[in-house]
């Protein structure tokens, strides 16, 4: 491990703890992590098997003591990006992929592009020195939600705007190669139209700039997917587990035969589930082919997956196989892609 290396994680280990942490310290961790991350690859594996593990997901989300130990050091540091998230921004996994941004690409001095949130401004400015920063906010998601919008949690900066508009307006919106980096959470399973939308942002792009994105559930994933358009019913006790993966006509059957058999309540009940504008109905493979496929290069395509439910669920999967021959994947979950422009 390099000298480097070492000095910051001693720098961890003594500054970093419990009563002593002062939001200088924090910064200064912020600050120096893109230059250990990028220039040493074992502290780069370490740091990301850390963060899988504590999701319980990818290569680490099984742990025997007889194969692998965990770092203190990387445990701590993951603890302490929760926690700083959680205490100083009231933020959870959006600024956990943040920082896992930062770390790969070093966000001082960048302007910084967010599609579909709102960061609030000692974050952007103060913590990480991100130059200038525009945040887009869709309509149809703000109609979706009921007229929540995030931007409106955080007060005016002299370096941050927000534009209303759908992010396949982007283009229209924003200066062709003006962004340095693009960064988005939660947001691309609510995109109506993601090719478009990726053609809009390739096109803001700078050359050499990267979009990073972390999105779930995956619509095809049996357990999750659905994102909440299932409707609860009376008839229903549960979800049903994959209801919105199978056909339209064995969707009916399923009400028919759950006791829902009047048309406009079985019409009302499968529209929510079929034709509401966000979600979008991608499955897995959509999402792969269209990152892939897109005007970026790939850096990185990431999936979390949970192997074993078709053991959990092993009826819904027979009945969804047996349905919709275009479910193939259903245990994808999330993806973190990380995309290039050349």
């Amino acid at each position: 491990m390099k000298q480097e290396t070492q000095d910051f994680l001693n720098f961890i280990d003594r500054e970093l703890n419990p009563g002593i942490i002062t939001i200088e310290r924090w910064k200064e961790y912020l600050n120096r992590l893109p230059q250990i991350y990028n220039n040493d690859i074992a502290f780069r594996l370490l740091f990301d098997w850390h963060w899988t593990a504590s999701l319980n997901s990818g290569r680490s989300w099984h742990k025997n003591l007889s194969i692998c130990t965990e770092d203190p050091i990387y445990s701590k540091q993951v603890a302490l990006i929760n926690g700083a998230g959680a205490y100083y921004h009231k933020l959870n996994y959006q600024y956990r992929e943040l920082i896992l941004f930062h770390a790969r690409t070093d966000l001082r001095g960048k302007s910084l592009l967010e599609i579909g949130g709102s960061l609030p401004n000692d974050l952007l400015f103060e913590h990480l020195g991100i130059d200038s920063y525009i945040n887009i906010e869709s309509p149809d998601y703000i109609e979706a939600e009921s007229g929540k919008s995030y931007t409106d949690k955080h007060g005016d900066h002299e370096r941050r705007k927000t534009i209303y508009c759908n992010a396949e307006d982007i283009h229209t919106k924003v200066k062709p190669e003006s962004i340095d980096t693009i960064f988005s959470v939660a947001c691309f399973e609510h995109i109506y139209d993601l090719p478009a939308a990726l053609e809009a942002c390739h096109a803001c792009s700078k050359r050499g700039g990267t979009l990073y994105s972390y999105f779930a559930p995956i619509y095809s994933q049996i357990q999750q997917g659905d994102h909440g358009v299932i409707p609860q019913h009376e008839k229903f006790p549960e979800k049903p587990i994959g209801l919105h993966l199978l056909s339209s006509e064995d969707q009916r059957k399923k009400l028919i035969n759950a006791g829902i058999t009047d048309p406009k309540e079985i019409q009302d009940f499968l529209g929510r589930v079929n034709f509401d504008r966000v979600p979008n109905r991608l499955l897995y493979e959509d999402y792969e082919r269209i990152c892939t496929e897109s005007p970026y290069g790939v850096l990185e395509l990431d999936r979390q997956d949970c192997f074993n439910l078709s053991k959990l669920y092993a009826n819904e999967f027979k009945e969804v196989r047996g349905s919709n021959p275009k479910a193939q994947n259903m245990m994808t979950i999330g993806f973190r892609v990380h995309l290039l422009k050349n």
